[in-house]
C-alpha cells in the first residue's frame, strides 16, 4: 500500500517515523512532498523515503494520501490536486479546524478522513481521533485506524466532538509540559538538582497516565490509593484544591474548546 504525504513538516516526519519504526510499511512505499530543503535532506538521509516538490506526483502515487499543510494553505492544495485523486484513494486531512464537508466542497465526493493528532506522535505515544465520510468502506476504515495506531492510540469519533477533542487531547500536552516544569521547579526550590527534577517529574506523569490507561480504575480511585491518612500526598491535594486546580483545568478545556470552534476554517 502506497502512502503519500503532502506537506512534510514536523507532523509529516513524525508520521513517517512511526510508520517505519513499527514496520507498518517500508520506505519504498512512502512518497512525500516538501519545499523545505532541510526536510528533504532529512527525509532522504534519515528515513530513506522518496521525496519530491511535486504534490501531483504524490497524489497520483498514493493509496492513502495524508495532507499535513497549514489551514490557510489547504484550499490551494486541494484545488491543485482534486482532478488527480483516484476514486479509490483515501484522502486523510490532519489539518486542524477544517471539517469534512469543507474538504468535500472542493474535491467532491471522494473518500475523506479527518484526523486530529497531538505532538506525542513524535515519540510513538500519540492520541489520534478520526472521523470520515460515508464513502470510506469498512475495510478502508480498518486500514486508516491501523496506520494511526502505528504511532499511538487511535479512536473513531463523531465529527461534532472534534473541537473539544482538540482541547482535551491536542492542546493538553502543553499544559502537562507546564505542570512537569512547575513540579520540577518546586523540587529544585527544595534542593533537588534540575536534571533529576525533570526526569522524576516526567516519569511520575508518564507512570500515572499509564495506570489510568491500563488499570481501568477511575482516576479518583487511583488518587485515593496514593493518599495515606495524614500523609504528604493528601496535604498536597489540599493545596491544589484550595487553589482551584480542578476548576482551573476544567475552565482551560472549556476555553480551548470555544477557541477551536471559533477557528473553524471555511475553505
Amino acid at each position: 500500500m502506497n502512502i503519500g504525504i503532502i506537506g512534510y513538516g514536523n507532523i509529516g516526519e513524525a508520521i513517517v517515523s512511526g510508520l517505519l519504526k513499527n514496520k507498518y510499511t517500508t520506505p519504498e512505499e512512502i512518497l512525500a512532498s516538501s519545499r523545505n530543503s532541510k526536510k528533504i535532506k532529512s527525509a532522504l538521509e534519515e528515513y530513506h523515503i522518496r521525496i519530491t516538490r511535486d504534490n501531483l506526483e504524490v497524489t497520483r502515487f498514493a493509496d492513502i494520501l495524508i495532507i499535513c499543510v497549514k489551514p490557510f494553505g489547504l484550499a490551494n492544495v486541494l484545488e491543485q490536486i482534486r482532478d488527480h485523486i483516484s476514486e479509490n484513494t483515501i484522502v486523510v486531512s490532519v489539518v486542524s479546524s477544517v471539517e469534512v464537508a469543507e474538504i468535500e466542497s472542493i474535491i467532491g465526493s471522494k473518500k475523506i478522513v479527518r484526523a486530529m493528532l497531538n505532538t506525542p506522535v513524535m515519540v510513538g505515544e500519540g492520541m489520534s481521533t478520526l472521523c470520515m465520510n460515508e464513502n470510506v468502506l469498512f475495510d478502508e476504515v480498518d486500514k486508516v485506524v491501523s496506520l494511526f495506531r502505528s504511532f499511538g492510540i487511535a479512536e473513531i469519533v463523531e465529527e461534532k466532538y472534534m473541537e473539544v477533542i482538540t482541547a482535551v487531547s491536542g492542546t493538553s500536552p502543553a499544559y502537562v509540559f507546564m505542570m512537569i516544569e512547575a513540579m520540577a521547579d518546586g523540587a529544585v526550590m527544595m534542593g533537588l538538582p534540575r536534571r533529576k527534577a525533570y526526569k522524576l517529574s516526567a516519569q511520575a506523569v508518564r507512570g500515572a497516565a499509564t495506570m489510568v490507561l491500563e488499570s481501568e480504575h477511575h482516576p479518583g480511585h487511583l488518587k485515593d490509593m496514593v493518599c495515606s491518612p495524614g500523609g504528604s500526598t493528601i496535604d498536597g491535594v489540599f493545596t491544589l484544591e484550595t487553589n482551584n486546580f480542578r476548576g482551573t483545568m476544567m475552565k482551560t478545556i472549556k476555553d480551548a474548546t470555544k477557541k477551536a470552534e471559533r477557528l473553524k476554517h471555511k475553505l
